[in-house]
């Protein structure tokens, strides 16, 4: 049996004062990939839903696969960004609040200025604009953000209820006893 000597409270080893936990690096890096990856898997889904939309009403069937392949490629991205809770929760709940939330509350409140306001996005087609408009429009877009913010949530509660002294009971300074 080996002895354990266990240094004296207080005591950290040296240089243990510029030690970071790498949280605002990881909150950044996770911030950015969500804004940046879930616009382009909500522009994904919305296209290729409006492609299928579109070969069932006039029963065109020669686009039907690259509809499709659209809107598994925009879920597969936008899967990414909700597994991305479990790098970073709140690059997800952001990316859910600017890209589902905020969209689907303009559409709630203020429905007349949701077309104005895609109109204005630099850089999309009239189809890409129809194809987001209608995403927003049947809802999808409140739909994505609660769901988003929800991911983001449930990883930070997850990792606060992960944590060693979660379960402790007592006073500070007393011997460990954990509930069952």
């Amino acid at each position: 049996m080996s002895s354990h000597i266990q240094p004296p409270a207080g005591w950290a080893p040296p240089g243990a004062e510029f030690r970071t936990s790498n949280n605002v690096s990881r909150t950044v890096t996770g911030t950015l990939v969500g804004l940046s990856v879930t616009p382009i898997g909500i522009g994904l889904a919305a296209h290729g839903g409006l492609g299928t939309r579109q070969w069932v009403i006039l029963g065109d069937e020669g686009d039907r696969w690259s509809s499709n392949a659209q809107m598994i490629g925009g879920a597969l991205l936008l899967f990414l960004v909700a597994l991305l809770a479990s790098y970073s929760p709140v690059g997800t709940v952001i990316a859910g609040l600017v890209w589902g939330l905020l969209p689907g509350a303009v559409q709630l409140f203020f429905p007349h200025d949701l077309w104005r306001l895609i109109e204005q996005t630099p850089g999309l087609s009239e189809e890409w604009r129809l194809a987001l408009y209608n995403w927003v429009l049947n809802g999808w877009g409140l739909v994505l953000g609660l769901l988003l913010i929800g991911a983001g949530l449930a990883a930070t509660l997850r990792r606060r209820c992960s944590r060693p002294h979660a379960g402790r009971v007592g006073p500070p300074g007393a011997p460990p006893t954990f509930s069952p």
